[in-house]
């Protein structure tokens, strides 16, 4: 009833907003023509798809992380199916010791200000984002780039990594000749557009890169708006003025005449935490994110608890009462993905009787305050999340646990709060990206409290042996059996069947509003954030 009360307040507050903006005449610049009664064909879009990166335009300082690049190409790139291609690489090939990839670049390529791309560019590229440590870039085993000639470059590790092509999908290649400290204002770039005017924090206007070497977009303009919230979002869509803008899933039932909604599937997850250790004095050290805070807990550390959870609660019911219907259920941090362990997908969710016995066969048993206790323990731990849109979920768990007598006292907060209790307290985090390291880094015994991954403290000497003979592997098949076997191998792994250190719950939908004559074609399956990774597909986008 909590939920369906919220729904309704917030579905009459977007009417609200509709009907007040619609009135108003200045509600967003533009000088776009766009309107939904208008049948012609458009060569220009006003776009409301993602927010402004907070670095600007810069790839080293992070702006393409989980991002589309529409300034810059990269290496490498994933098509809609997300296989990995060429893109200003032809071709590849890496030396038998796999501690050297040799990069032939294409020789059809400039940069938007006409200059001609060489491989100095990708050289001085790789060479300072391993020296400015990019954020969403893995360069962990990167040593340095080298040019051959000036088509041909070699990237060095220093230990094998069959998966450093997903980082030459995620490093975009920046210009030597005009990279400076003001880059980030005026990208010059080798992708399909170059940009016309960026007005910080209100719109960024863009238009085709005439030297772009790939498939060309159908239009002559684009113009992307940045909102302060959702309902300033949806309220400039009832102005007729916006072609398409992301939606909140609270939203899905809106009706807007000539608009559509498009509901993308994702591995935008939101899965919990738990710490695997118990809470033995052990404290964290200066080259963690939080100095000195204390590591484990006494309750979590019990796989019976973790288990017991993981299994109380149903996913469908979240996706059903919390998501109205917008997502899919996570078993995991990579559902759908190449590397992901199809043999995890058959949980059998929302048992409570069964979450009961594994509770009662551990000695965990129920008091008379419905609490249950092991050993003087009481069955208690602190549930903690930032953005209020997690909410909901928080209050859901919270209410399963109480079912099988588990007291989780949720608290929000932002992450300067959150971050220096990771290591002892449960945390409902959001992943999902199209890197399988993010799932190495996530349950690695070598990254335990690195940054926010493996929070947790999570280690498994099988696991790490999988990972490692995956990483090290030949090609990337085997890196995708062996990281499968590294959630489950039928003994043990890091999955919900082996010692589930995370319980995974949901992977949310993202919707668009997308205009009637606005054909945007098959999508990816989007990454955690999403919004700008629809752009990759603009080029196949039809007005019709």
């Amino acid at each position: 009833m909590k939920r369906l009360f919220k729904k309704i307040l917030c579905v009459f507050a977007v009417a609200f907003v509709l009907v007040s903006c619609s009135n108003d005449k200045d509600a967003i610049s533009t000088d776009s023509t766009s309107n939904t009664n208008v049948s012609e064909k458009k060569d220009e879009l006003v776009l409301g798809i993602g927010s402004e990166p907070d670095n600007g335009w810069d790839p080293i300082k992070g702006s393409t992380h989980y991002s589309a690049r529409i300034f810059q190409s990269a290496l490498l790139k994933r098509d809609v199916d997300l296989n990995i291609v060429e893109d200003l690489a032809q071709d590849y090939s890496i030396s038998d010791d796999k501690l050297t990839y040799t990069i032939n670049l294409r020789k059809d390529v400039k940069w938007s200000d006409g200059e001609d791309f060489k491989a100095d560019d990708v050289v001085f590229t790789y060479n300072l984002a391993k020296k400015e440590l990019t954020p969403g870039v893995n360069l962990t085993r990167f040593v340095e780039a080298r040019k051959i000639d000036d088509y041909t470059v070699e990237l060095v590790l220093n230990s094998p990594d069959i998966s450093f092509t997903s980082s030459m999908c995620d490093l975009a290649i920046v210009p030597k000749h005009a990279y400076n400290d003001e880059y980030y204002k005026n990208p010059i770039g080798t992708g399909p557009f170059k940009l016309v005017e960026w007005k910080k924090g209100q719109q960024l206007i863009v238009e085709p890169n005439e030297y772009y070497y790939g498939d060309k977009s159908p239009f002559k303009k684009l113009t992307f708006l940045f909102f302060d919230d959702e309902n300033q979002a949806l309220a400039t869509a009832k102005t007729g003025k916006c072609d398409m803008i992301r939606i909140p899933y609270t939203a899905n039932d809106i009706k807007i005449d000539g608009f559509h909604i498009e509901s993308l599937r994702t591995v935008d997850n939101r899965g919990i935490s738990m710490p695997v250790m118990p809470n033995n004095g052990e404290k964290t050290t200066s080259d963690q994110i939080a100095e000195n805070v204390p590591i484990g807990n006494d309750v979590t550390s019990d796989i019976a608890i973790r288990k017991a959870l993981n299994i109380a609660m149903d996913r469908q019911e979240i996706i059903d009462d919390v998501l109205n219907g917008e997502g899919t259920k996570a078993t995991s941090i990579a559902d759908g993905l190449p590397w992901y362990n199809e043999e995890t997908s058959d949980l059998k969710d929302g048992d409570i009787e069964k979450a009961n016995k594994i509770l009662d066969e551990a000695g965990w048993n129920m008091s008379d305050d419905g609490i249950r206790e092991k050993n003087g323990v009481k069955a208690q731990f602190k549930l903690l999340y930032s953005y209020k849109d997690r909410e909901d979920i928080a209050l859901y768990f919270k209410e399963k646990a109480k079912e099988i007598g588990i007291d989780v006292q949720t608290t929000y907060g932002d992450w300067d709060m959150i971050a220096p209790k990771m290591y002892s307290e449960a945390i409902l985090f959001g992943w999902g990206g199209y890197d399988p390291l993010e799932m190495y880094y996530s349950y690695s015994s070598k990254f335990k409290g690195y940054d926010y991954y493996n929070a947790n403290y999570y280690g498994n000497d099988k696991v790490d042996e999988y990972f490692e003979k995956g990483l090290s592997s030949t090609d990337v098949d085997s890196l995708n059996e062996n990281f499968k076997k590294a959630q489950w191998d039928g003994n043990t792994g890091l999955s919900w069947k082996g010692d589930c250190p995370w319980i995974w719950l949901v992977n949310e939908n993202h919707l668009y509003l997308v205009n009637d004559n606005l054909d945007i074609g098959k999508q990816k399956i989007e990454p955690h954030g999403g919004g700008w990774t629809i752009m990759d597909t603009v080029s196949n986008w039809e007005w019709k």
